[in-house]
């Protein structure tokens, strides 16, 4: 009896708090679905508590956990995803000094190209199926593309509840780094590491930071 009563508290207390980074149960988390060898559809879904920029990070963090999981050094987004950024805001002198992060929100999209859309519809001769081929993609069966990003489901109590799919190629050869597009698993992983394990802020989500990992190199201004 007691030892009950303490798992259903456990459990009242984690629903009230963001999801956490842990495999899909009953509060939310991530999964991955295996389309072909080198393509997987990830997904972080989380409660109603839960941050679109925590369902972000914990998004990005499974795909650059997952290509090295399986051996791969870098990936690639393929579906037409659209992220939340935050990026410096320029601080005016009548401003006061303050230790926290200043921070302004944008949107950034990523749209699949026209020869990953080409390709997903099944095209195999010309330009298309050529860059699959360079680029070590698989040759079987045409995967179809996860068309969106954030999705906001609606729960008990009408609480809205962010989950981000989107599908990903990873790449077995070395590339140069792209983002918000093309990632170095080992680097994006070594960048949302602290700031996925450090400690949380409100009720469970992760603290607002600067993306600067979704920027192109020397693009942070």
């Amino acid at each position: 009896m007691f030892r009950a009563f303490v798992l259903a508290a456990t459990a009242m207390i984690l629903a009230s708090c963001a999801s956490p980074y842990s495999q899909e149960g009953f509060i939310g988390g991530f999964d991955a679905q295996q389309l072909r060898e080198d393509v997987y559809r990830v997904r972080y879904s989380g409660n109603g508590y839960t941050s679109q920029e925590t369902a972000q990070t914990y998004w990005l963090y499974r795909c650059a956990e997952l290509a090295l999981e399986k051996g791969y050094p870098a990936f690639e987004i393929l579906s037409d995803m659209k992220f939340v950024m935050q990026r410096p805001a320029l601080q005016s002198d009548d401003e006061p000094a303050s230790g926290h992060a200043i921070t302004s929100a944008m949107r950034v999209r990523i749209r699949p190209s026209p020869d990953e859309l080409a390709e997903a519809r099944g095209a195999s001769p010309g330009q298309a199926a050529d860059r699959w081929q360079r680029s070590d993609r698989s040759a079987e069966e045409p995967v179809r593309l996860a068309a969106s990003s954030y999705v906001f489901f609606y729960g008990g109590g009408g609480a809205a509840k962010p989950a981000l799919e989107g599908d990903v190629h990873l790449i077995r050869r070395p590339v140069e780094p792209a983002p918000p597009k093309v990632f170095n698993a080992s680097a994006l992983k070594a960048a949302l590491e602290p700031i996925v394990k450090a400690e949380k802020c409100g009720i469970g989500n992760i603290c607002p930071h600067v993306h600067e990992y979704l920027l192109p190199k020397g693009k942070l201004q």
